[in-house]
């Protein structure tokens, strides 16, 4: 028996494999000649695009190399007329190689738009086109690719895509390698039958019996058909592989195809065959791909034709399952993200020609993380198996549902008539995913947040749809979690005003770093200062300010917002820390603390940590916290940081009071120990009969719950007289004095001496 190397797909005898290698000396030689040829030619042409480089250093590498290539390629072509063995045409190859490998690795050192096609180019000819071994296949293409990564990479040896070239070169290799063996494993399979064949019809005429047993044995299914397809015999492996009862049902699969009529066309008009991969039906109509080599032979003096069959069935298999799982999420078995795109692409051009609408609906489990960093991987998986099982009962047929990665999902609706097709599947989209899913002994919440972009009404094109859908998700989230948002034009420009407040957030970062300037708090029965609240500006190189508002979005980002926070929070406590120093006493310094940081657990214990390594009481510092961060999911993590705080000695106040989603139940739940009165009440008091009525509301409000109060925006005495009068603790505005820097502070107090600081 035969034996074929694991690794190299060749015979391990070498005779035999000498012998199919002489076998093949014509098409061998023939081959080499070709490539020498092709060569010559095609580095001749590229000689001549190299005068592109005349006038670089380049040059004189780029001319010297194509020229070495093209003279040593008609060298090669020259010395190919004495090949007379196999041996001689590998020696020959190898060679060619080796000098084409060197020149091209000098090339290619221009890292031209073209470099990066011929670095994966030439070791693909090597592999695929050089006649030789397997030795010489690998290892010219792999010392190819080896030369030629050095010669690409030697002008900047340490770049970036360093790790990633000699992992695409390493791929590259490996994948072709594969390749390699799988090729001579079939030839020699496919020459071994015909070497089978060819035996039994020498045998034929000295001995019908031993060629019947000959051919019988043969482990590749044989069939002799006559020219019109008819069978007329078949060994022993063809009627285990196809019925031995019938074997006549053996037929090509596609009959009416171009491809198939054309395949049996070259078998009756006995053109040789080799490795022609097609698809036949088997035994119990099983259909097997096959890898059909044919050769005409006399048999009782009729032409017929000898196929061997060699069933490539289980590799096919295994391509598609491997397309498929490239294709398919792992965990939900849902379409990927590729898989979606593609669809998408090929549904907008339908919907393009055809006319209608299509939408995209892109879906995020609200509050994943949480639920997977306290419940545990295992309940974030089953619950994002559950998302994917009900977003397949809430659909229609033909719509995709995707996993686009993490806990996003994508929805892709075709043939919708109107809005109300649509409203129907959200309807049904939001009453199966926010039902709770059951998981052991407990019930976990499931809510999810969608934004839905359609197309061509809203976006023309696959880019802009998903974009657009994207935004609306943003929408979804930023406004409650837990429902669905439909883009609209609106939302593209707040979402593009926000980008810019990033964009700007991210220059300040850089160019214009974040520090505190402060504005004088006064007690309205005493008139001194007790305090000062750090307001955050940006100043530019130029001396002009960014303001908060101008950065506005950055604060609830989550990156942003924590590294804004931090550097102001460093720059104030340094800067208490040098008036300490100095002996000022300034009361308390007021800091706004924004969402991002109360939602994160861990802020308590890092803002007392930088207190105690600068040295400031906790009773110095005062945190504004706006009454958004008490909404959410995340409520208690923010009540469990400010009793933290509150506990250590720091005063919070709730900013902004009165604005937003005020709530009673937050002055009771939270440990609020100040409240601040928005300028928006304090501008118009005198003049706004409303106004005037909130603010003596709040005032009393507070009064009875024993909480202080700051008004803000205090802006004349007429503000300060009714103030007072009401009860009004604090306040600050541009009547006492707007924001300085730190170092403008001390002369601050100068300037107003009847203010002299106390505590509060």
């Amino acid at each position: 028996m035969t034996h074929l190397s694991l690794f190299t797909g060749e015979f391990l005898s070498r005779a035999q494999e000498t012998a199919f290698q002489a076998e093949r000396l014509p098409e061998s030689r023939r081959h080499a000649r070709t490539l020498f040829i092709f060569s010559v030619v095609l580095n001749a042409l590229f000689l001549l695009s190299d005068w592109r480089f005349a006038g670089t250093s380049h040059f004189w590498i780029a001319v010297p190399a194509r020229l070495a290539v093209v003279l040593w390629s008609l060298i090669c072509l020259y010395l190919s007329r004495e090949l007379d063995s196999f041996q001689k045409v590998e020696r020959l190859c190898c060679a060619w190689q080796v000098v084409t490998a060197i020149g091209v690795a000098f090339l290619v050192t221009s890292r031209s738009d073209i470099a990066l096609f011929v670095l994966l180019m030439l070791p693909l000819i090597f592999y695929l086109v050089v006649p030789t071994s397997f030795r010489g296949n690998f290892g010219g293409g792999l010392g190819c690719g080896i030369a030629l990564l050095i010669g690409y990479l030697a002008p900047a040896p340490v770049s970036a895509t360093m790790p990633g070239m000699i992992l695409a070169v390493l791929i590259l290799h490996c994948g072709m390698w594969i390749t390699i063996v799988r090729t001579n494993r079939l030839q020699r399979l496919a020459w071994m039958a015909s070497q089978a064949a060819n035996t039994a019809r020498a045998a034929l005429a000295r001995n019908g019996e031993t060629l019947e047993r000959m051919f019988m044995s043969v482990p590749i299914p044989l069939l002799v058909t006559r020219q019109d397809g008819t069978v007329v015999r078949f060994n022993n492996a063809a009627a285990r592989t196809f019925g031995s009862e019938d074997i006549s049902r053996v037929h090509l699969l596609g009959e009416g195809s171009s491809a198939q009529a054309n395949l049996r066309e070259r078998i009756v008009s006995g053109e040789p065959l080799d490795n022609q991969e097609c698809r036949i039906a088997g035994k119990d109509g099983l259909i097997h791909d096959v890898l059909l080599a044919t050769r005409s032979i006399r048999v009782d003096d009729e032409d017929c034709v000898l196929s061997s069959i060699v069933d490539i069935t289980d590799r096919k298999d295994a391509e598609r399952h491997l397309a498929h799982l490239a294709m398919t999420d792992a965990l939900t078995g849902l379409a990927n993200r590729s898989h979606f795109m593609a669809t998408l692409t090929q549904a907008a051009g339908s919907t393009g020609h055809a006319g209608g609408q299509m939408a995209v609906v892109l879906i995020d489990v609200d509050e994943f993380k949480r639920i997977n960093d306290s419940a545990g991987h295992d309940v974030g998986d089953a619950l994002l198996s559950a998302v994917a099982e009900r977003l397949r009962k809430a659909v229609r047929p033909g719509d995709l549902v995707a996993r686009m990665g993490g806990d996003e999902f994508a929805v892709l609706l075709t043939r919708l008539r109107n809005a109300s097709d649509l409203e129907v599947v959200l309807a049904r989209m939001t009453a199966q995913l926010h039902q709770p899913l059951a998981y052991g002994n407990r019930d976990v919440d499931c809510r999810v947040s969608m934004g839905v972009a359609l197309f061509p009404e809203h976006a023309g094109d696959i880019a802009e749809l998903m974009k657009f859908a994207d935004i609306a998700l943003y929408e979804a989230k930023n406004g409650g979690r837990g429902r669905a948002c439909l883009f609209e034009p609106s939302l593209l420009d707040r979402w593009q005003r926000e980008a810019r407040m990033l964009d700007r957030a991210r220059d300040a970062l850089l160019h214009a770093p974040p520090v505190p300037w402060y504005q004088p708090k006064i007690d309205l029965s005493t008139g001194a200062v007790i305090g000062f609240e750090a307001l955050l500006r940006c100043v530019r190189p130029d001396g002009s300010v960014i303001m908060p508002a101008e950065i506005a979005a950055a604060f609830e980002h989550s990156e942003l917002g924590r590294t804004i926070n931090d550097r102001m929070l460093d720059r104030v406590l340094l800067d208490c820390r040098q008036w300490q120093d100095q002996g000022m006493v300034i009361g308390h310094v007021a800091i706004n603390v924004p969402g991002v940081e109360l939602h994160d657990s861990s802020f308590p214990d890092r803002l007392l940590s930088k207190l105690e390594q600068r040295g400031v009481p906790a009773s110095g510092i005062e945190l504004e916290v706006t009454e958004s961060v008490f909404l959410g999911r995340n409520a208690e993590v923010v009540e469990r940081s400010l009793h933290q705080l509150s506990a250590a000695g720091i005063s919070i106040a709730l900013d902004d009071f009165g604005t937003g989603y005020a709530s009673l139940s937050h002055l009771k739940q939270f440990p609020i120990d100040i409240i601040k009165i928005d300028q928006r009440f304090v501008r118009d008091l005198e003049t706004d009969p409303d106004d005037a009525a909130i603010v003596r509301t709040l005032l009393n409000l507070a009064y009875s719950l024993g909480i202080r109060t700051v008004a803000e925006g205090v802006e004349n005495i007429r503000q300060v007289d009714y103030l007072r009068a009401g009860g009004c603790h604090y306040a600050q505005g541009f009547h006492f004095g707007a924001a300085v820097p730190a170092d403008a502070v001390p002369a601050l107090l100068n300037l107003f001496p009847e203010m002299q600081p106390k505590k509060a």
